[in-house]
């Protein structure tokens, strides 16, 4: 009786292993960083929600983790990409090794909104301006636009750092601070309560601002994973375009606001940023390096293809032409 009982178990448990699919077995993790909530990380949580990442095998974590941070987790073998391009940029011009092989804009979204007294650049002259770490991409942004309007970022304002726009926003409504850089989510909102627009930071800068990054170690290991990990997010690049009030509803919950308007508005205006092949012509890569030597102090001399692959996306979407993929 113990020993029919027995088989009896095991070959329940032999029909249930069996039924289970095969990509319960064969999905692999894949942890991935993102500054902030934004929409230029929206299509990710769309390849997430839609399943695009669990069709290409993978279970996809995705951590808010800021950048300069994020590559030094990625570098420790604890991620596997980080989306903050401009800090990735900033990193590899100084010789880090890692590479960028995707972008999904190569303007920054960014408005230097201030409290609701501060009408011009100049006002924020021993004012107190928020950036989120102290050589990111913000940080170099924040100080060419005070730069450019006279404003010395050393010895004329006070920058202090304090995380994402989920801090530096609070922060602002708290009066902590007089002005900060906030992604196009945030600068609607802080603009509809009252909050002061300085500036567009697209009209001071060409800067990447973000893309997919990873370390030439990863690239190198596993390049399979990481193509179709770059596969599923075209696709959820092609849906936030060719779905506009489905991508809004994503938006929506990415964001964690109810107000349809506002979430439009942000589709509306990041719609316009994001690239739909998430690449660009490497020619006009090049300037941005040099950009990001001056900024860095760098004199070595490096060319776009130190930094940038773009091999593993130009293949993905020939394969999803080729296909005919539709979301």
């Amino acid at each position: 009786m113990v020993l029919a009982g027995s088989i009896r178990a095991w070959l329940v448990c032999l029909v249930f292993l069996l039924s289970v699919p095969k990509s319960s077995f064969s999905a692999e993790n894949v942890r991935v960083a993102y500054p902030s909530l934004s929409s230029s990380v929206v299509y990710l949580i769309i390849a997430q929600k839609e399943a695009f990442f669990r069709e290409e095998g993978l279970n996809v974590e995705l951590l808010s983790i800021r950048g300069e941070i994020a590559i030094r987790t990625a570098l420790a073998g604890e991620i596997d990409f980080f989306t903050n391009a401009g800090s990735a940029l900033a990193a590899a011009v100084r010789g880090i090794p890692v590479k960028i092989l995707t972008l999904i804009q190569d303007r920054p979204g960014w408005d230097l909104i201030a409290q609701p007294n501060i009408k011009s650049i100049s006002q924020l002259r021993g004012g107190t301006v928020a950036i989120m770490s102290p050589e990111g991409s913000l940080a170099v942004v924040t100080r060419e636009i005070l730069r450019k309007n006279g404003v010395d970022p050393v010895k004329d304002a006070n920058l202090v750092v304090m995380g994402g726009d989920d801090v530096r926003y609070p922060a602002l409504k708290g009066r902590a601070i007089q002005a900060t850089l906030l992604n196009t989510a945030a600068s609607l909102r802080a603009q509809k309560e009252g909050f002061h627009k300085l500036a567009s930071a697209g009209d001071y800068i060409s800067f990447i601002q973000s893309g997919l990054a990873t370390t030439e170690d990863k690239l190198k290991q596993q390049s399979p994973k990481i193509a179709r990990f770059i596969r599923a997010g075209l696709k959820g690049l092609n849906f936030f375009f060719a779905k506009r009030e489905a991508a809004i509803r994503h938006l929506m919950e990415a964001v964690r606001t109810k107000d349809k308007e506002l979430a439009s508005a942000i589709y509306d205006s990041e719609v316009k940023l994001m690239l739909r092949e998430a690449m660009t012509d490497e020619k006009q890569l090049q300037p941005l390096i040099e950009d990001m030597k001056k900024t860095t102090k760098t004199q070595r001399e490096v060319n776009a293809t130190d930094i940038f692959d773009f091999s593993l996306v130009r293949k993905a979407n020939e394969e999803l032409k080729a296909s005919g993929w539709k979301p």
